[in-house]
């Protein structure tokens, strides 16, 4: 599989189908953010989305800037191989008791509208 690179974005293609992408933004010269890491079910997700992290991983270091995480899966991915030169300091967790935790789509109102 081949990565194709397109600015604030990599993805991989297999017959005119999209495999996996992962989408990051560049706030500045010095900071970007990986905002998504996408990877059809049908693939192998770890070793697909590896591929894409660790491009991204080159990338971000070839322009020199420090990578914001927001994308859980690509959080996971680092806390288990942690890249300290690369990541900006104060990062969500995604796991623990400090984790981010999910916003439920059906709220109950607790006071009277």
């Amino acid at each position: 599989m081949t990565i194709t690179e397109h600015p604030g974005r990599l993805t991989i293609m297999s017959d005119g189908q999209l495999i996996a992408s992962l989408h990051y933004l560049q706030l500045s010269t010095t900071s970007w953010v990986l905002e998504q890491l996408f990877v059809r079910p049908t693939q192998d997700v770890s070793a697909v989305a590896q591929q894409l992290i660790s491009r991204f991983v080159d990338l971000a270091r070839e322009n020199d800037v420090t990578v914001k995480v927001l994308d859980p899966y690509a959080k996971r991915y680092f806390s288990q191989h942690p890249v300290p030169d690369l990541l900006a300091a104060n990062q969500l967790p995604v796991t623990g008791p400090t984790a981010v935790q999910p916003v439920a789509l059906n709220l109950r109102h607790t006071e009277e509208e």
